[in-house]
């Protein structure tokens, strides 16, 4: 019997399409509507009135050229016609009277659509709309062609690492630089700990593993009783932010000292892709209470929400990515390759943003552990060029442009 080849997403995101479209034009045929489903998000846009090609796209979640295919189809349908605005060169798209009698009928048939939208994210327990809309706003951010230019890379595993090709406890990216770290790394917003603290039954016991110089730790300081934070780092500890609730402890992720079934939340932020997983998730059975929330954090590659992002992604994606270590990449995938072997749920969408002025951007940069290897393997002038270029078009020395980090979580019970 011939093998059934695992399917790819563009596969499974078209089957799902042509399900849902053979659907709905069977419910449309059995009311007597002769209607193609994919008009619907222009007769939506259309509702309100008349409205420009790029108008229209900028309402729905579909690219300007399917817009104008849509109307083409529509004008020969005779749904739609085109008008000219009060501007003689601007064409306006509006409905016509047959396409204002269909969309009469067609809007209480669109409650029972979203309403069966709803029931079917309710039986399989995924909301699919939003990971949808997540999806694509990653995608925006970055393409498809320059992810699998990243996986590519990502392929050749660097020596050191565990039989899952993770990075092992031994990495050394991290064990200095405590104190740049602290000033230049960007804070997690309070919304994080909240989320977290939220999804605990009680709150007596926070681990913060890998916790760096404390960043969420003081976060998660304002809602539990106590606070752990462990790193392996001596310098990055030293660094850390005291709280008369946090306990600071230099100690591996796979080898905790706290005590079994204490914890009411273990998280790692910005540090599970270092660690040897299964010897941590062990771990967090161990110290973890019955049904304790486990949480890996991370927030992925920054961006400048402006003109200057384009020149900041390539940088990033082109010119550094030789000197990343090979746990990178589940950075920046948002940790979704990573096993995560318990009851889990979907993270609210989070997200990190600073306005900060050029030397605050570069000193951020100067903490990415690409960074220190570019400076071992001799070629510091790859972050100096990019200083300067990026210097030279940026405004005003003092200016602040908005940059944002989008934040993934894997988030369950232990």
């Amino acid at each position: 019997m011939t093998q059934k080849l695992k399917p790819g997403l563009g596969e499974l995101l078209r089957h799902l399409g042509e399900l849902v479209e053979r659907g709905s034009e069977k419910a449309y045929g059995v009311d007597a509507l002769n209607y193609r489903p994919r008009y619907t998000p222009v007769m939506r846009a259309l509702a309100d009135g008349g409205c420009a090609i790029n108008e229209i796209t900028a309402r729905l979640s579909i690219t300007q050229g399917a817009v104008s295919q849509t109307v083409k189809l529509m004008i020969a349908d005779g749904l739609v016609r085109r008008t000219h605005g009060s501007d003689a060169r601007r064409s306006i798209v509006c409905l016509t009277g047959r396409g204002q009698g269909v969309l009469r009928d067609l809007q209480p048939r669109w409650r029972a659509i979203f309403d069966a939208i709803q029931g079917l994210e309710d039986e399989i327990d995924v909301p699919l709309r939003g990971n949808l809309s997540a999806a694509i706003a990653a995608l925006q951010r970055l393409d498809f062609a320059q992810r699998i230019a990243v996986a590519k890379r990502c392929d050749e595993r660097a020596p050191g690492t565990s039989e899952e090709g993770l990075p092992t406890a031994s990495h050394g990216y991290f064990q200095q630089g405590g104190e740049a770290y602290a000033l230049s790394r960007p804070t997690y917003p309070p919304e994080l700990a909240q989320q977290l603290a939220g999804s605990c039954a009680e709150r007596r016991l926070a681990l913060d593993v890998g916790c760096g110089s404390g960043q969420l730790s003081t976060l998660l300081a304002g809602h539990f009783d106590q606070v752990i934070a462990t790193d392996v780092s001596a310098d990055q500890l030293d660094h850390a932010q005291q709280r008369p609730n946090i306990l600071y402890r230099r100690e591996a992720a796979e080898n905790m000292s706290a005590a079994s079934d204490s914890a009411d939340l273990i998280v790692a932020a910005q540090a599970a892709h270092w660690f040897d997983l299964p010897r941590f998730y062990r771990e967090c059975r161990r110290v973890g209470k019955p049904g304790a929330v486990i949480a890996l954090a991370s927030y992925g590659v920054p961006y400048l929400e402006g003109p200057l992002n384009a020149r900041l992604q390539q940088f990033y994606w082109q010119q550094t990515a030789q000197f990343w270590p090979a746990g990178r990449h589940h950075v920046e995938t948002g940790y979704a390759e990573l096993p995560f072997p318990f009851s889990h749920w979907p993270s609210p969408a989070l997200f990190i943003h600073r306005d900060w002025n050029i030397d605050q951007l570069l000193g951020y940069m100067q903490t990415w552990s690409a960074y220190r290897r570019a400076l071992d393997a001799g070629r510091r002038e790859i972050f100096e060029r990019f200083g300067e270029q990026l210097t030279a078009v940026w405004g005003e020395p003092g200016s602040l442009q908005r940059i944002t980090w989008p934040i993934s979580m894997r988030i369950g019970r232990v």
